[in-house]
């Protein structure tokens, strides 16, 4: 499994491999392998998040994993707001990263 360079984008691959993101989303050469959600593996050369719902900014995708059933109703993917700060800044830095 390949590592990110960026100590923060690699505590973020961490954090997404902990937590139930692993069930739902893929990211090609990490244990995720889920296939519910969208596949992540290039994520971060998206230009939008949910389907063209929003712009792929960091400001946008936090909001996005913090609160999708504002930003998107009826989304398949749960609210993630109870994250920590850190880890939710270090899940952004990952899948932005993501190219």
């Amino acid at each position: 499994m390949l590592i990110p360079p960026d100590p923060l984008a690699a505590r973020g691959q961490q954090v997404f491999l902990q937590h139930t993101c692993v069930n739902c989303h893929t990211i090609r050469g990490t244990p995720a392998d889920g296939r519910v959600g969208p596949d992540l593996t290039h994520f971060g050369s998206r230009t939008t998040l949910g389907a063209g719902v929003r712009v792929n900014t960091p400001e946008n995708l936090r909001e996005w994993i913090e609160h999708v059933q504002t930003v998107k109703p009826g989304a398949l993917m749960p609210n993630f707001a109870g994250l920590p700060s850190a880890d939710l800044d270090a899940l952004v830095a990952y899948l932005q990263g993501l190219k």
